[in-house]
């Protein structure tokens, strides 16, 4: 894609992005992993105020972000990309959730 924008007269190619075609059990896992340590982090806040989380106030999940689209790319843009030069390097990608949480503590002071 890179090699066949620039063929096309292209002179500044800002990147390219890849994305999970199915992300739903890797976005439900982050948002797990968030949640857990929200809890957590309110159980360490209350223990250091010398009492316990009675109960969970409100959940919200962050900046929740919309999957973008994918194109399919053109028959001639596919050909110019299997003579492509320009290297793409092996990646990993990065899943992420950020949840706010409110806890009413009962705190011994």
């Amino acid at each position: 894609m890179i090699d066949a924008t620039a063929q096309a007269g292209a002179n500044d190619v800002a990147g390219i992005s890849f994305t999970l075609r199915q992300d739903r059990a890797a976005r439900d896992q982050a948002l797990k992993e968030a949640t857990r340590e929200a809890v957590s982090k309110a159980q360490v806040i209350a223990q250091a105020l010398g009492g316990r989380v009675v109960r969970i106030v409100e959940v919200q999940e962050e900046g929740l972000e919309r999957p973008r689209p994918t194109y399919e790319a053109n028959a001639g843009m596919m050909r110019a990309s299997a003579q492509a030069a320009t290297p793409v390097e092996v990646g990993s990608l990065e899943i992420t959730s950020r949840v706010q949480l409110i806890a009413e503590v009962e705190a011994n002071l």
